[in-house]
């Protein structure tokens, strides 16, 4: 089954997060990462399935009001089998349905037909709006899906892996001269596409936990679009944000996953009620450092 998107953004590059991220005056990104072990006690009597299904779709319609994008990662839902590729695409669509572009977070990194395979399907297929992508093999793992986001016109493009925020990526990525990092960042210069007034289409990935990296790698890149991780329960701040911003003050957004999702452990209350709440005082401390696009 061929899943189309509700909406779209003709013309643009990275159109549909830039509108949403201005229309809603926020630069959060909201993720979705369902571990099974972390689940409200009122799914307990559910089918793993069916309460991985209910909990995302009804934290993400909490969440909705105040976040500009979703972040689907995919290997939870992977994990649960056919089952959970199809909640996979069910929560895409529902989010358009709720007017958030999707970033479906896959971190492929193949090449040649398999690459294209990978675009076709999440992008086309599945209907995300942007997709994550990991750079090693070069311009061949992230080229299709460039070329899939453009034929598609919804104002979508790839987000590729820079300086991740997990804590041993810097290990490995500094272990060399330069870093990988800013090969990725000179990568990215070269296969992105830029209109009048936008940003390029292949963005970077650069976490919050990194942010002397991430200025290096804002160097190479002045007009590109961040997708930063690492905010909130990965331990990074606004004040690890604000060393990403293009020369605006913007070019960045900001995903919360674990922080929103599971707000409601801390809080002790429902969990639609605490994914809203966390959402709104994300979004509004972001606002608070003058975050923007």
């Amino acid at each position: 089954m061929v899943f189309r998107a509700a909406f779209s953004f003709p013309g643009g590059i990275l159109k549909a997060l830039v509108d949403s991220a201005r229309r809603k005056k926020s630069v959060l990104v909201a993720g979705l990462d369902p571990a099974p072990d972390r689940l409200p006690e009122e799914f307990g009597g559910m089918a793993e399935i069916e309460a991985v299904r209910s909990f995302c779709l009804g934290a993400m319609e909490a969440a909705a009001p105040f976040a500009a994008a979703v972040k689907i990662q995919s290997a939870y839902f992977e994990r649960l089998g056919p089952e959970g590729v199809s909640v996979y695409a069910e929560v895409i669509r529902a989010a358009e349905e709720l007017e958030l572009p999707t970033i479906a977070d896959v971190k492929r990194g193949d090449i040649g037909g398999t690459a294209e395979a990978y675009a076709e399907a999440h992008l086309r297929t599945f209907g995300a709006t942007c997709a994550t992508v990991n750079p090693y093999m070069g311009a061949e793992a992230v080229e299709p899906f460039l070329e899939e986001a453009r034929s598609l016109g919804r104002g979508g493009g790839a987000f590729v892996l820079a300086a991740t925020s997990n804590p041993s990526s810097a290990a490995f990525g500094e272990s060399v001269s330069p870093p990988l990092h800013e090969a990725a960042a000179r990568l990215i210069a070269e296969l992105g596409e830029r209109t009048e007034g936008g940003y390029t289409d292949a963005g970077a990935v650069v976490g919050a936990t990194r942010p002397e990296a991430g200025a290096a790698v804002r160097e190479i890149l002045p007009e590109a679009l961040f997708l930063v991780p690492g905010y909130g329960a990965q331990g990074g701040g606004a004040s690890s944000v604000r060393p990403l911003f293009d020369g605006w003050d913007g070019g960045v957004l900001v995903n919360s996953s674990r922080g929103i999702l599971y707000a409601y452990e801390k809080s002790g209350g429902g969990y639609r009620a605490a994914a809203a709440k966390a959402a709104k005082n994300a979004r509004d401390e972001l606002r608070s450092i003058g975050a923007r696009l």
